[in-house]
């Protein structure tokens, strides 16, 4: 190792190689592996849920904001295929993987704890292997490292944010008035990308209160801030004027599912978090958070600011309804430069290099396991206990579908597709665009927007697979009056049935009752 005075210390830095070659090939080799399965793996729901946004530009969305959506219009434009919906992530994850190097070095390798960021000090106990490190962490993550090929809003949110932190550094140490217009179009940029943004307001807050900066609310290049990011979300604040405000009580409604605030709904989601994020940076995240003694850092203080404010909005969400691990991957993203800052720093532990096998042998056999599994099915599961099924097998049940509207009408408007759940139509209409597809639901969604609603009287042909209800419920509103199923098609892998999908000829559409007529 490189630093001096550390004789008997553990050697994390190979002499022959430098940390910035290191990083290159970590993330070259994660690239080609996202790039190979993107050519060879179908798309997951939300996936082809944005891919359409893609197809189908617009303002705003009623569920997201529109950054998600544009990114894809040229992919899409140019090959609206599966592996073209993954171009923009992958690469999001490589500067995702670049900025968050550039970030430790920017904290830990350049300044000391000192609190006054006018006057940094160089930092002579550490070493460019702290970014090689942070990004090790990251790509041992098994949610960060799928969504790496996966679109999400989350994706340019992430990207976004680190280059708003780096930005508030450079605030925080010269106020000049550039840096006022980036931080501006940043803010922007992540209210752009998805509603939650709302939180780095918070944390700006913070960062100007617990570093005593309150000048800066009588600086010109604050207010102009604000007047660009106000600006930039002008798409979104159109989309939801022309369509009664739907993308805003939506995001209220969706926070809130429950009346109920229930406990064990926030054990639930903490522990699928543990799952997702390995139990080493889990259980150090939180106690990252939560030890006081971790904000008297500058350093890590900054970190924890933009952490926290969505870690506790997340956490206190999921008591009324459960959290997707996905949704508080910023948080966890900027606890690893924390983590491994403070693994550094206690490098000669005995106690550190059994930690650090245990985490790297155990998340990095999980990310091989997930991405091998994800290129084909191949460990033994019992039938329809797969845990792939739900992204497996559409484009032959869009097949089968389209077969089927063509063997019974010779005019696919008379009979046009259905499914019986929301969570999966984004699969059937990507596979068998450009076709709509309804939904048997009272549920408001993107695709009304899109495709209107079915009209009552309508028939249908509606594709079930084995995790909805099957036989699909009829005799209610927003849903059908009678159907006949005309085909079930199991499909298998190594001799086992992953999903089966159903296939049902379904007659007059029963519109839902307006909501004044509901009973309660």
């Amino acid at each position: 190792m490189s630093t001096a005075g550390s004789k008997h210390s553990m050697n994390f830095t190979p002499p022959s190689l430098s940390a910035q070659r290191a990083s290159i090939f970590l993330v070259s080799l994660m690239s080609l592996l996202h790039l190979f399965l993107a050519f060879h793996v179908e798309l997951g729901g939300d996936e082809a849920h944005y891919a359409l946004y893609g197809l189908m530009p617009d303002w705003s969305y009623f569920d997201h904001p529109p950054m998600v959506g544009w990114l894809q219009i040229l992919p899409m434009w140019l090959a609206p295929y599966d592996w073209s919906a993954r171009i923009v992530p992958i690469a999001l994850y490589a500067l995702l993987n670049y900025v968050l190097y550039q970030l430790t070095i920017e904290l830990f390798c350049k300044q000391s704890s000192n609190s006054n960021w006018q006057h940094r000090q160089p930092a002579h106990d550490t070493n460019h292997w702290l970014g090689f490190w942070t990004l090790a962490v990251l790509n041992s993550c098994l949610i960060l490292v799928l969504m790496g090929m996966a679109m999400l809003p989350d994706n340019l949110l992430m990207v976004v944010t680190l280059a708003l932190i780096l930005t508030v550094i450079k605030l925080l140490e010269t106020n000049a008035f550039k840096y006022w217009i980036i931080l501006g179009v940043l803010v922007g940029l992540a209210a752009l990308s998805k509603y939650t943004a709302v939180t780095l307001v918070v944390s700006l807050l913070l960062v100007m209160l617990v570093e005593k900066r309150w000048i800066w609310l009588a600086q010109k290049g604050l207010w102009l801030a604000i007047l660009i990011a106000i600006l930039m979300i002008t798409p979104v604040l159109y989309w939801n004027a022309q369509n009664d405000w739907a993308s805003f009580l939506y995001q209220i409604d969706h926070g809130t599912g429950s009346a109920v605030w229930e406990l064990d709904s926030l054990v639930r989601t903490q522990l699928v978090q543990l799952a997702s994020y390995t139990p080493v940076i889990f259980i150090l995240g939180w106690w990252m958070m939560l030890k006081p003694a971790h904000y008297r850092d500058a350093r890590t203080r900054l970190l924890l600011l933009f952490a926290l404010p969505i870690t506790a909005l997340f956490a206190w969400g999921s008591g009324f309804e459960e959290s997707l691990p996905h949704w508080v991957s910023l948080s966890w993203l900027l606890l690893i430069p924390i983590i491994v800052h403070w693994a550094w720093q206690l490098r000669d532990k005995k106690w550190l290099k059994p930690l650090a096998y245990f985490h790297f042998i155990l998340a990095g056999s999980l990310v091989l396991l997930a991405h091998s599994l994800l290129y084909k099915p191949w460990i033994p599961f019992d039938d329809h206990k797969n845990p792939i099924q739900g992204d497996y097998g559409w484009p032959q049940a869009a097949k089968t579908a389209l077969e089927l509207q063509k063997n019974l009408t010779d005019d696919p408007k008379t009979l046009p597709l259905f499914v019986s759940n929301w969570s999966v139509t984004s699969h059937l209409a990507w596979y068998a665009r450009p076709q709509p597809v309804f939904i048997t639901s009272k549920k408001q969604t993107q695709y009304a927007f899109w495709f209107g609603l079915p009209h009552a009287g309508t028939n249908g042909l509606l594709v079930v697979p084995h995790y909805e209800k099957t036989p699909p419920k009829t005799q209610k509103p927003a849903h059908f009056e009678r159907c006949e199923r005309l085909k079930e098609e199991p499909l298998s892998v190594n001799g086992a049935i992953v999903v089966t999908y159903y296939y049902y000829h379904c007659f007059n559409f029963t519109p839902p009752l307006p909501a004044s007529d509901e009973t309660p």
